[in-house]
C-alpha cells in the first residue's frame, strides 16, 4: 500500500521523468515485437507495420497508463488550468472587467461578513459564553409585555441578594454598576470608563487575570482595602505595560487604589463601555437596602444540566414568593432572563442582518454580469469547441475546461475582494462614532481571521460555478457540428440570448429593491432629523462634573458648588444661559419613579411609575421648552427650604390626569414612608427624553435645590459655536476646583447625530444607498451589453428591414422596445419582491411606511429611465446602420 503511495506520488510530482521512462519502455517493447517478426523472415516494413497494429496507438496506451497510476485528474486539471490561463490572457479587456465585477461583490459581501462575525457569531471571550445569561426586574404595566422592555437592564441589590440564597439553576450571579472614574497619577487627571462589580464577575465569566489575582472576599466591604484590575489597553496606554504593575498604586476620585491585576488582552464587555478599570463594588446603605431602587445589572452562569427554562421556572417562583413578601416594592415586578449575547447585540442584530441580505444582492448581481459576459465569450467559441468535440473531447472535458476558466477569474476577484475587504471593513467601523463603538468593542477586532478567508473561500467557489456552469452547460449541449455549419447564423432569440435576458431582468429587480430599501432608510432619517425634540438644540454645550465625596460629602455642598460654577459659567463671554440638570436628553441615562396622585388610591405594589428629573430652576428657559400651564421654577419659591414643588409634562397630564387641571394637584413617591406630598406648579412640553424615535413618555422634574446629585450634568447655550467656548468653560472649572475634570463635553447637535436612533437609520442608509448604487451601475451594464450584443447579431436583420424601406426611427424603437420589456419585466418583479422584503425594514423605519405607494412608483420610473438611456446608446448605433455593408455583414 505504501509502495503503491509512493508510486502515485512520484507520477504526479516527477511527472516529466515518469513520462520519459513511459515513453521508454514502449519503445523498447515495440523494438522486441519487430525483432520477433523480423527473425520470422518478414520485412522491416512489414514488421513495423504488424507490431503497431499489435501495440495500438501510443498516445491510447499512455492515457490507459496515466489512468493506472490515479493522477490523470490532476493532470487534466492541471491542463484546463494552463490552457485556461493563456485563453484569459488573450482577452485581458474581459478578464479585467470579470475580475473586477466579482471583486466588488466578494469584497463587500466579505466587508459585511467581517462585522456580522464579530458581532453575531464569533464566541463571547468567556468561559462558555452560551452559558451566560442576564436578568432584569421589570414592573410591566397593563398590555406591556416583559420582552417590550429589554432594553432596560436593572435590578434592586436587596432581590439580587435573595436570588444568590434561594436559586439552585445558577452555578453564581454576579452585578456590576458605575460608569467613570477621575484617574491620577498617570499624567493629567482624566475621566476614564470604569466599573464597580461584585467580587465574582470575573470569576462568574470565567476570566482570570492576565497578570496578578482576582477580587478576594472582603474588599468589597465600604472599609476594606480599595483595590482595582486594569484591562489590558489601559495597562498598555496608561502604564506603558509595566510588568511590576501589580501592587502599584493610583488614585481614583479621592481614593488611593493599590493595583492588584491586569485583564487578558482578548477581555471585553461591552455593556460596561470596555472599562478601563474595575474595582469592587462598595454599597451604600441606602442601596444595600431599599428594594425599590433597581440601579444594578445583573449577570448569572446556569448551573451545569440546568437550561434556560428550568432556571426562567425558578425565578418565576423566587419573585412570587418575594411579591407575597413586600408587595410595595414587588407586588408587581417580573424577573426576565435574556443571553447575554442577545443583551449586547441584540438592538444591532436585524440591522446587521438586513445588511447581510442587501449585500447579498450586489454579490448576485455580480454573478449575473458575468454570467452574461461568459455566455457571449463562449458564443464566441463556439467552432473551438465543437473542433474539440469534433476530436473525441466529452461533454464533461467541455465542462471542466470551462469551469476551470470560471474559477480562476473567482479566484483573482477573491484576492482582490479581500484587499477591498479590509479596507472596506475599516471603513464601515470608522463611521461608527466612538460613543457608540466602546458598548461594540468586539466591532474593533472585525477583520480577516480564519473565519472570514473560510467565507471568501465559500463566496469564490460559489461565484465560480454560479457564472461558469450555465455557459458551460450551454456550449456542452451543442451538437458536434452545429458551430462548423450555423456559425454565421446566430440567431438573437436563442436559447443563449433568452438566458441572458433573464439574467438581466434578475439584476433590474434586484436593483430595484435595493433601491427602494435605500429610499425608504433615506427617507426615515430625514423624518427622524426633522422631528422637533421640544427644546432648540442649536448652540448647545453639554458636559458633566463629578464631585468627589471626600470634597462635597453633603447635599447642600453640591448645591453651593452648582451655584457658583453656574454664576462663573454665565460670566464668560458669548454665554447666554446655563443650566444643570441630573440627564441630559437623548443623551441616555436617568431615573424613573413611582409615586400617588392624592385622591387616586391604587393597589399597593401598582402605583404610577414615571421618568424623573432634577434640574436647576432656568433649565426650561435655557432650553426653550415652552410652559403649558401654571409657572416654571425659580429662586424665590423653590429653594431648598421652600415647600416642595414638581413640574410635569403634557405626557404625564395626558396620562395620570386627562380632562382634569394638573396645576395644584399633589403628588407623593412612595419609596419612603417619610415622604411629604409635592405640589404640581407647572406643566411644560414634552420633549425627546431618550431617544428621538421614542413617544413622548410621562416626566416629571424636581428643582435641583431641592434634591442635590454629585454628578451634575451642565448645558451651555452660546451664541455662536459651542466649541469656541470650551477652554474658557476648562478654565473656569481649574479655577475653581483643580482637581475637577470636565466630563465628555459634546454639543447637543453631537449627540444627536451620535445617538444610537439616528445611527440605525443613517448607518444603513449610506450602506444600502451606496449597494444600491453598485447595482445599479452592474444592472445598467449588463443591460447595455445585452442590447449591444443584440444589435451586433442582428445587423443582417436591420440592414435587410431597412433595405425594404425601414425608417431609422423604426429601427430605433424596435431596439428600445427590446430594452424595455427587459425592464418592464425586471421593475415588476422588483416591484412584487419589495413588497415582502421591505416588511424587513420595518424595525428601523421611522415617518414612513414601509410599503410606501410614492417611494415605489418614483423608484421605479427612475430606474425605467436610466434603463432606456442605457439602451439608447446601442439604439443609435443600430439607427445608423448602412443597409448594403448589413446585407454583407457575417
Amino acid at each position: 500500500m505504501i509502495t503503491d503511495l509512493l508510486f502515485r506520488l512520484r507520477s504526479l510530482f516527477r511527472r516529466a521523468t515518469v513520462e520519459s521512462e513511459m515513453e521508454t519502455e514502449l519503445r523498447f517493447h515495440m523494438e522486441r515485437e519487430i525483432e520477433n517478426y523480423l527473425r520470422a523472415g518478414l520485412p522491416r516494413e512489414e514488421a513495423t507495420r504488424r507490431a503497431r497494429l499489435e501495440f495500438g496507438g501510443f498516445e491510447q496506451i499512455k492515457e490507459e497508463y496515466r489512468e493506472a497510476r490515479g493522477v490523470s485528474f490532476v493532470e487534466t486539471l492541471t491542463r484546463d488550468i494552463r490552457y485556461g490561463f493563456r485563453t484569459l490572457t488573450k482577452n485581458p479587456g474581459f478578464s479585467l472587467v470579470a475580475i473586477l465585477t466579482l471583486a466588488l461583490g466578494i469584497g463587500a459581501n466579505t466587508a459585511i461578513f467581517s462585522v456580522v462575525y464579530a458581532a453575531l457569531i464569533r464566541p463571547l471571550p468567556y468561559l462558555q459564553p452560551d452559558r451566560l445569561i442576564t436578568l432584569t426586574e421589570l414592573r410591566l404595566q397593563e398590555g406591556q409585555s416583559a420582552q417590550s422592555s429589554a432594553r432596560i437592564w436593572d435590578s434592586s441589590y436587596p432581590d439580587y441578594l435573595d436570588w444568590t440564597r434561594q436559586s439552585k439553576s445558577f452555578q453564581s450571579l454576579a452585578g456590576f454598576s458605575g460608569d467613570g472614574f477621575t484617574l491620577y497619577g498617570a499624567g493629567e487627571p482624566e475621566l476614564v470608563f470604569g466599573a464597580q462589580t461584585t467580587i465574582n464577575f470575573f470569576s462568574t465569566l470565567g476570566v482570570k487575570p492576565f497578570l496578578g489575582r482576582d477580587f478576594a472576599a472582603g474588599e468589597d466591604i465600604a472599609k476594606g482595602p480599595k483595590v482595582a484590575i486594569l484591562s489590558y489597553g489601559s495597562w498598555i496606554r496608561r502604564f506603558g505595560g509595566d510588568p511590576h504593575i501589580v501592587g502599584r498604586s493610583i488614585r481614583l476620585d479621592a481614593n488611593s487604589v493599590s493595583i492588584i491585576g491586569v485583564l487578558p488582552r482578548e477581555f471585553e464587555f461591552a455593556p460596561r463601555g470596555n472599562a478601563e478599570i474595575w474595582v469592587p463594588l462598595h454599597i451604600e446603605k441606602d442601596l444595600a437596602t431599599r428594594r425599590s431602587l433597581r440601579w444594578m445589572p445583573v449577570i448569572g452562569r446556569l448551573a451545569p444540566g440546568i437550561t434556560q427554562q428550568q432556571a426562567q421556572a425558578e425565578l418565576n417562583s423566587i419573585s412570587a414568593g418575594l411579591g407575597a413578601a413586600y408587595p410595595q416594592e414587588n407586588g408587581a415586578i417580573q424577573v426576565v432572563m435574556i443571553p447575554l449575547r442577545e443583551r449586547i447585540v441584540g438592538q444591532v442584530q436585524p440591522l446587521l442582518l438586513i445588511l447581510f441580505g442587501a449585500v447579498g444582492f450586489v454579490l448576485l448581481i455580480a454573478c449575473a454580469n458575468v454570467t452574461n459576459l461568459f455566455l457571449v465569450r463562449a458564443a464566441g467559441r463556439r467552432r473551438e469547441f465543437s473542433i474539440r468535440a469534433a476530436l473525441g473531447a466529452g461533454r464533461g472535458r467541455l465542462i471542466s475546461q470551462l469551469l476551470a476558466e470560471s474559477m480562476m477569474l473567482a479566484a483573482a476577484g477573491g484576492v482582490l475582494g479581500l484587499v477591498l475587504a479590509e479596507w472596506g471593513t475599516s471603513l464601515l467601523i470608522a463611521a461608527i462614532p466612538e460613543s457608540l463603538l466602546v458598548f461594540a468593542p468586539f466591532l474593533r477586532d472585525a477583520h480577516a481571521n480564519l473565519a472570514v478567508l473560510a467565507f471568501l473561500c465559500a463566496a469564490v467557489i460559489f461565484t465560480g460555478f454560479a457564472f461558469g456552469l450555465a455557459p458551460a452547460l450551454q456550449i456542452s449541449h451543442g451538437r458536434e457540428g452545429d458551430a462548423l455549419k450555423e456559425e454565421a447564423r446566430a440567431s438573437a432569440g436563442g436559447m443563449r440570448t433568452r438566458l441572458r435576458g433573464v439574467l438581466v431582468v434578475a439584476e433590474i429587480a434586484f436593483s430595484l429593491v435595493l433601491l427602494i430599501g435605500s429610499v425608504l432608510m433615506v427617507k426615515s432619517l430625514a423624518a427622524l432629523l426633522n422631528r422637533n425634540p421640544g427644546f432648540d438644540a442649536q448652540n448647545l454645550l453639554v458636559f458633566a462634573v463629578n464631585l468627589p465625596a471626600t470634597s462635597y460629602p453633603k447635599d447642600p455642598d453640591a448645591i453651593r458648588f452648582d451655584k457658583e460654577f453656574s454664576d462663573r459659567l454665565r460670566s464668560l463671554p458669548g454665554v447666554g444661559g446655563v443650566t444643570s440638570n441630573s440627564a441630559v436628553p437623548l443623551a441616555g441615562g436617568g431615573n424613573s419613579i413611582r409615586f400617588l396622585i392624592e385622591g387616586q388610591p391604587v393597589a399597593t405594589g401598582h402605583e404610577n411609575e414615571c421618568n424623573i428629573r432634577d434640574i436647576s430652576n432656568n433649565y426650561f428657559s435655557t432650553m426653550k421648552i415652552p410652559l403649558r400651564a401654571g409657572r416654571f421654577f425659580n429662586d424665590s419659591a423653590d429653594q431648598g427650604t421652600a415647600p416642595q414643588h414638581v413640574v410635569v409634562n403634557e405626557a404625564w397630564v395626558k396620562q395620570y390626569v386627562q380632562g382634569q387641571d394638573p396645576i395644584g394637584k399633589r403628588i407623593k413617591f412612595t419609596y419612603s414612608p417619610k415622604e411629604n406630598f409635592r405640589e404640581i406648579v407647572g406643566v411644560v412640553g414634552n420633549t425627546a427624553d431618550t431617544a428621538l424615535d421614542s413617544p413622548d413618555e410621562p416626566t416629571l422634574f424636581l428643582p435641583f435645590s431641592q434634591d442635590a446629585n454629585s454628578f451634575i450634568n451642565y448645558i451651555v447655550r452660546t451664541g455662536g459655536k459651542p466649541t469656541d467656548t470650551l477652554s474658557a468653560v476648562r478654565s473656569s472649572l481649574r479655577a475653581m476646583d483643580p482637581q475637577l475634570v470636565l466630563i465628555q463635553p459634546f454639543t447637543m447637535d453631537q449627540i444627536i447625530s451620535q445617538s444610537p436612533s439616528v445611527f440605525l437609520r443613517r448607518y444603513p442608509s449610506y450602506l444600502i444607498g451606496s449597494f444600491a448604487a453598485l447595482a445599479l451601475v452592474l444592472a445598467m451594464v449588463g443591460l447595455y451589453g445585452l442590447i449591444s450584443y443584440s444589435v451586433s447579431q442582428r445587423t443582417r436583420e436591420f440592414g435587410i428591414r431597412m433595405a425594404l424601406g425601414a425608417q431609422q426611427r423604426d429601427v430605433m424603437r424596435l431596439v428600445l422596445g427590446e430594452g424595455a420589456r427587459l425592464t418592464l419585466l425586471g421593475v415588476l418583479f422588483g416591484l412584487a419582491s419589495a413588497l415582502g422584503l421591505t416588511q424587513l425594514l420595518r424595525s428601523l423605519l421611522f415617518g414612513v411606511r414601509a410599503v410606501d405607494p410614492v417611494t415605489f412608483a418614483s423608484v421605479a420610473v427612475l430606474l425605467a429611465f436610466v434603463a432606456i438611456l442605457a439602451c439608447y446608446i446601442p439604439a443609435r448605433r443600430a439607427m445608423s446602420t448602412d443597409p448594403s455593408a448589413a446585407l454583407r455583414y457575417e
